[in-house]
């Protein structure tokens, strides 16, 4: 399984991003929008004791304040609509989309109710992770639904394409004031591979995973889920110097929970 490998996200919609994840064997970016509200510092002890026999005692100190990460998520809307590409800026979860993978990093554009990504990169020295996140600002608890279903066309080629639901247990702290993994550039969500994409758009499910996956080890936590994307995996050069590009046009359509 391709590790994903993730770094903050920065950028809005329609806007190419600097590469913000450094994915592993994989790619799971997650891209961060603002992070929950930070917690409360603890109150301070109370001061010292009146003068006694002896003195009065030192307060005790204040209690540690939480932090946001665990702030609680919003509920999904009942329609299960992330985004449409229409009207109001397209993407009815609060987010935005962003891009990863420094100079490889693919392009964006939405148009005609259309997310595109296009990509046309050769291989290198070693093994590239380049990708396209639409991130939420917030944690979503996505509990009632079973994944994420988008209709997708086009075409790629001299790489692999890989889908990841992101949530706030594979999300590098670090980068992501939602996350809660503390495992740095290896933080990565579990990964589904997709083989075939025709040249007309054709819907796809794809299930949260119920299975151990990604860096830490363990299943997607549909209740506080941080983004979604779209990676490819560039294999480095052959053994003489062949460098084959990666190709690719991709058309992404009504996102949704299903």
């Amino acid at each position: 399984m391709t590790e994903i490998r993730k770094r903050a996200f920065v950028g809005i919609v329609g806007l190419v991003s600097a590469g913000l994840f450094s994915l592993g064997c994989s790619s799971s970016s997650s891209t961060p929008g603002t992070g929950g509200t930070s917690g409360h510092a603890g109150t301070t002890g109370s001061t010292a004791g009146t003068t006694g026999s002896g003195g009065g005692t030192t307060g005790s100190a204040g209690a540690t304040g939480t932090g946001g990460a665990t702030a609680a998520c919003v509920t999904a809307s009942s329609s299960g609509l992330i985004a449409d590409f229409m009207g109001d800026g397209g993407i009815e979860v609060v987010g935005g989309l962003s891009g990863y993978g420094g100079v490889a990093m693919p392009t964006f554009t939405t148009t005609n109710n259309t997310l595109e990504i296009m990509e046309n990169n050769p291989a290198g020295a070693s093994p590239q992770y380049v990708g396209t996140v639409l991130y939420f600002n917030n944690c979503v608890n996505a509990s009632a639904f079973t994944g994420v279903k988008f209709n997708l066309g086009g075409s790629y080629s001299g790489c692999t394409l890989q889908f990841s639901i992101n949530d706030v247990q594979h999300d590098d702290m670090v980068t992501d004031p939602k996350g809660t993994c503390t495992l740095g550039t290896m933080c990565y969500s579990p990964q589904a591979s997709i083989t075939t994409v025709m040249s007309n758009a054709v819907p796809v499910m794809e299930p949260f995973i119920t299975t151990a996956g990604g860096n830490p080890s363990a299943p997607t936590d549909k209740s506080m889920l941080t983004g979604i994307q779209w990676q490819f995996t560039i294999a480095p050069a052959g053994d003489g110097g062949t460098a084959e590009s990666c190709v690719a046009d991709l058309k992404i359509s009504d996102i949704s929970f299903y």
